[in-house]
């Protein structure tokens, strides 16, 4: 039986079918699309590659675990380069190329948008990102290709000790590996991870710099080497110390010459004049040792009113090795008249400092005095250590009028003194202590710079070679002529004296209160023959405020040795 459907009833069928395809293909579509995505979520996509090595559907850890032993053994694996009849073998990892295993993998991480999925089905391959160091890929052709590769010449320049000139060294062509088609068969090799022989090609090279572009190089350098020496310089507690000089041979180590744009034509280059940063670093390693050291804790021991241990706190300083590379480079380069270099060093504080421990004001070193008595007789020179001592530790308080003598005590046998020559009336003659006057001379010397006030002062009566320059020196035997001053400072002074070699040392240490003392001689005149003479020694001290508070010039009338016969010693 025929069933008539009429024509319109019937297409309106025909369009409901159409549609229901329509949807059914459209959510076929969308699930197909969230699966994918759900599957593919947090992962690399299902069918992607790297190098042509699987790594669909793996987690970032898992891709790199992955790969990484399968680049390794890449970078690892032997290949040859040829050139004509000759080869090389060789393998990535010695040409300098290195694959970053975590940027390609995060470049595969990316690529998660539903089109890139879809693509990735079909096995998209991703390359590799990877680098090439080129001073290493360089220096492997020209240590194991020689024979090949051989870059051009530049023109330079050499010292010769002889002439005591620059002279010019002559530029010249050269032949080498064509890198650009070296690379560009490099990438074929890695982008697929297969290993190829490589052929190789070879091209011109071409000095940069010329002989004729030699000269500003060499006036340079000449410059500098007349500027020489240089001075290199730490500060420290506002003080500039000195700790090394670098002389013509180190200049001429630490320089070198090479190609730079030339400031008339940015198109071409002319020879420049540089520092060796590696041989500069190497430098400062080398200076190190001399300017390093530990911070040292304060000390202040005191026993029956005498400070028996004592030493200031004192920072650590190191020397910054890789900040000081460009400082001493612009110092050399951009100093045509020499001069002082300050070098960067690190500060450390010590654990325990002096403002920490001290109630007494000793916070600095206020001055120094220092004589030298070389040439002494064993006996004075005896005597000078056993005087020293006895001053070593003592304090001084504020307004206090410090008297040599009551501090000496007794000079005789019984407290270990020698007979030496002592000046006693119009004879010089050995007595028990002499000698002592080069403790009392130093100590005078560091008064006088410290800005205190000299109360009682006498000089030799004639010229003593001991206490050169003459007219800075003071005598005494107890109980006079005395050396006396007034602390006029407002806390303790400590003394603390040293012998280094033939060097007496007299240290004050203090506060700081701000003055400027200002030492004009000593100077010599009226010198006569018979070895007599005078001299002057001016001390001039501000206060803080640049108010003069002292000016005292002390005045030397020494008589000829000659008026003072030496007598042969009684007490021996």
């Amino acid at each position: 039986m025929r069933i008539n459907i009429p024509k319109q009833q019937f297409e309106h069928l025909v369009r409901s079918r159409k549609l229901l395809i329509g949807v059914v293909v459209f959510l076929i579509i969308i699930i197909f699309f969230f699966t994918l995505n759900t599957i593919n979520a947090d992962k690399l996509n299902w069918g992607m590659k790297i190098a042509s090595i699987s790594v669909s559907g793996l987690y970032s850890q898992e891709a790199q675990e992955k790969l990484e032993s399968a680049i390794q053994e890449f970078l690892e694996k032997e290949f040859f380069l040829n050139y004509q009849n000759s080869q090389w073998q060789v393998n990535l990892q010695k040409l300098g190329v290195e694959i970053d295993i975590s940027a390609t993998i995060n470049s595969g991480l990316n690529k998660n948008n539903i089109w890139w999925q879809v693509i990735s089905l079909f096995g998209y391959n991703i390359k590799p990102i990877w680098t090439i160091d080129e001073e290493k890929l360089e220096n492997f052709f020209q240590e194991n290709m020689a024979s090949i590769h051989q870059p051009a010449q530049n023109a330079s320049l050499v010292y010769d000790k002889e002439k005591e000139d620059f002279v010019i060294t002559s530029s010249k062509e050269g032949m080498v590996i064509d890198k650009n088609k070296f690379k560009k068969q490099l990438i074929k090799i890695i982008n697929n991870f297969q290993e190829n022989n490589i052929e190789l090609s070879l091209i011109k090279d071409k000095p940069e710099v010329l002989e004729s572009e030699t000269q500003k190089a060499k006036d340079k350098a000449k410059q500098l080497l007349e500027a020489i020496p240089f001075k290199l310089v730490i500060t420290e507690n506002k003080e500039t110390e000195g700790v090394a000089i670098i002389d013509k041979e180190t200049f001429l180590e630490l320089i070198n010459f090479e190609p730079v744009l030339d400031p008339d034509n940015p198109n071409n280059k002319i020879l420049g004049l540089r520092t060796d940063q590696e041989k500069t670093k190497d430098y400062l390693i080398t200076l190190a040792p001399l300017i390093n050291r530990d911070p040292v804790d304060a000390q202040l021991t005191i026993k029956n009113n005498r400070v028996i241990a004592f030493a200031l706190s004192q920072d650590g300083i190191k020397l910054e090795i890789k900040e000081n590379v460009p400082i001493i480079s612009q110092g050399l380069l951009k100093s045509p008249t020499g001069g002082k270099i300050e070098l960067k060093i690190n500060k450390t504080k010590p654990k325990i400092t002096t403002d920490s421990i001290n109630n007494l004001g000793i916070t600095a070193l206020l001055a120094k005095g220092v004589s030298n008595f070389s040439g002494s007789p064993q006996s004075r020179v005896h005597n000078i250590n056993i005087g020293a001592v006895k001053f070593n530790g003592v304090l001084i308080k504020p307004d206090e009028e410090f008297s040599f003598n009551d501090t000496l005590g007794e000079v005789g046998p019984e407290q270990g003194y020698k007979p030496e020559l002592v000046i006693k009336k119009d004879k010089t003659i050995p007595e028990y202590g002499g000698g002592l006057c080069q403790v009392s001379t130093t100590m005078f010397r560091a008064a006088v710079r410290a800005g205190l006030e000299i109360t009682q002062r006498y000089p030799h009566a004639f010229p003593v070679k001991y206490y050169n320059p003459q007219g800075f020196d003071a005598t005494i035997y107890p109980p006079f002529p005395d050396l006396r001053f007034i602390n006029n400072t407002s806390n303790n002074i400590l003394i603390q004296t040293e012998i280094t070699g033939y060097d007496l040392i007299f240290e004050f240490y203090g506060t700081d209160d701000g003055r400027k003392i200002e030492i004009d001689g000593p100077y010599q005149y009226d010198i006569k023959e018979d070895g007599s003479m005078k001299a002057r020694l001016t001390q001039k001290v501000y206060d803080k405020y640049g108010d003069l508070i002292i000016n005292r010039t002390f005045y030397s009338n020494y008589k000829s040795p000659a008026l003072y016969p030496v007598e042969k010693n009684p007490l021996e």
